[in-house]
């Protein structure tokens, strides 16, 4: 059967957040108007190639930029479409990313009955002097007021975001923000250390030295006390920066960690068919301008072989609680590094499985790129 996850991308927000290097824009209604239309126009273009066409789809996730923006009515038109062009199973878990201060019960309760089940909340901190440090528009209030307004609605599957490792913050500020978003029963948590990267440097005022930065020490200390809260709070860390309560995992983020197909539409999305991989251009008005064409909007496309296949297969599948099966990649895995790292307490393989540590989880990179270090070329 051929099965992908499907991802839209939705580039508009209130204020645009200085760290942000996702593809986004504060939000002009006009243009994302017209995005809307192209965003719809995409969809129906690339349902009708292959490998996505007459394809059943494993679960949709509606990202940005803040997409809980949307007006109510296009979310379903956009869902009903989807089950127009693909096999659309029963059940299918269906996300929407939120911030708190920008979402209200009526939309949310019009998002569920169009389909919607699951949403992501981005609550970033719970702590209000963090959240002005991050250029958030929300407060904590809020946070909980969009938790409240989803159950009343009917969407029980709820994530929330939490940021950590960035000055201004503690260990201890982290753990409250922590035990006060568990205090909101919700059923998943998505943690991020903080990353300015590139073009988000400039969103930054460098003579503002208030503004928060990374700081990799206070984030592994904050990890280590996140790692030990949640597991506490009964929550399964099913993946390096993931948790959840059973039955709960995240559906749509397990196609990328299993290196499943997906189909990203929209502004930068990327897109992955098993073998290659492609992603759109970054610019809102080109991306739309092309879709009026009816050009599809692809900027790459990558081919990739079969060694850089795998070698993602075994970080993506180191990050989960998962692992890898070790007939799988055997071939690929460096046997001295490998049987080094189980002896040092870096890897444990267990019932053929190969596994990293919770504890070792920061150290995934060096232990990657250890584990594939002076192995053969695969052929």
């Amino acid at each position: 059967m051929n099965e992908f996850a499907l991802y839209f991308h939705y580039p508009f927000c209130l204020n645009r957040c200085y760290y942000c290097n996702f593809t986004s824009s504060v939000l002009d209604e006009s243009v994302a108007e017209r995005y809307r239309q192209t965003l719809i126009k995409e969809l129906l273009l690339r349902s009708d190639e292959p490998p996505w066409k007459d394809g059943t789809i494993r679960s949709i996730y509606i990202g940005g930029g803040t997409p809980s923006l949307m007006p109510a009515e296009y979310v379903n038109k956009l869902l009903l479409l989807i089950r127009d062009c693909f096999n659309y199973p029963p059940d299918i878990e269906v996300t929407i990313e939120a911030n708190p201060g920008a979402i209200d019960a009526e939309s949310l309760s019009a998002f569920h009955e169009a389909g919607i089940n699951r949403i992501s909340i981005g609550a970033q901190s719970l702590i209000e002097n963090e959240l002005r440090q991050l250029s958030r528009i929300h407060t904590s209030k809020d946070i909980h007021a969009a938790v409240l307004a989803a159950r009343q609605a009917g969407i029980y599957n709820i994530s929330l975001d939490l940021m950590y490792g960035f000055t201004g913050q503690s260990v201890n500020s982290f753990t409250e923000s922590l035990n006060r978003a568990l205090e909101l029963d919700i059923k998943h948590l998505s943690t991020y250390a903080l990353s300015i990267e590139g073009s988000t440097e400039k969103l930054s005022p460098p003579q503002n030295s208030s503004q928060p930065t990374p700081d990799p020490d206070l984030a592994a200390d904050q990890y280590d006390a996140l790692c030990s809260i949640m597991k506490k709070a009964g929550f399964d860390h099913y993946e390096l920066t993931n948790f959840a309560l059973s039955g709960f995992q995240s559906h749509h983020n397990w196609t990328y960690w299993r290196s499943i197909p997906y189909l990203g539409l929209g502004v930068s999305a990327h897109s992955f068919d098993g073998k290659n991989r492609s992603w759109n251009i970054p610019i809102i008005d080109e991306y739309n301008e092309r879709l009026e064409r009816d050009a599809l909007p692809q900027e790459t496309v990558e081919i990739l072989s079969m060694e850089n296949v795998q070698t993602e297969q075994v970080y993506l599948g180191l990050r989960t609680s998962d692992g890898l099966t070790m007939t799988e990649f055997e071939h690929i895995i460096n046997p001295r590094e490998l049987a080094e790292m189980v002896d040092s307490g870096f890897l444990i393989v267990s019932d053929g499985t190969i596994l990293v540590p919770e504890e070792r989880w920061l150290l995934l990179d060096d232990i990657v790129l250890k584990l594939l270090s002076k192995c053969d070329k695969i052929a």
